[in-house]
Order: C-alpha cells, then structure tokens, then sequence
C-alpha cells in the first residue's frame, strides 16, 4: 500500500511539472530533462521508503 501511495504521489508531482511546463510553453529538450528528473526523484523516493521498511 505505501508503495501504491508513493508512486502515486511521484506520479501526481510529474504530472504537475509537466502541466506547467506545457502551460508556459516550455521547449521539449526542457519537458524531457523534467521527465527523467522526475522520475530518477520517484526512484530515489521509493528505495528510500523500501530502506527505511526493511530496516
């Protein structure tokens, strides 16, 4: 469950990024380097939550 709401949550924050990104009108090059930062920040979030669970 905590993984479900993590990944949520990242996914909610991505989502966001690009919304605004796409409202302001932002280049692709800019919208892609978002994309893989956001998603290397979900990863890092997540491996944290599963280092803290198996302490």
């Amino acid at each position: 469950m905590k993984n479900l709401v993590a990944a949520g949550g990242g996914l909610l924050v991505i989502g966001g990024v690009l919304l605004y990104q796409q409202v302001r009108h932002v280049s692709g090059i800019v919208m892609l380097e978002t994309v893989v930062l956001g998603i290397a920040a979900v990863l890092g979030i997540l491996h944290l939550i599963s280092h803290w669970r198996h302490r």
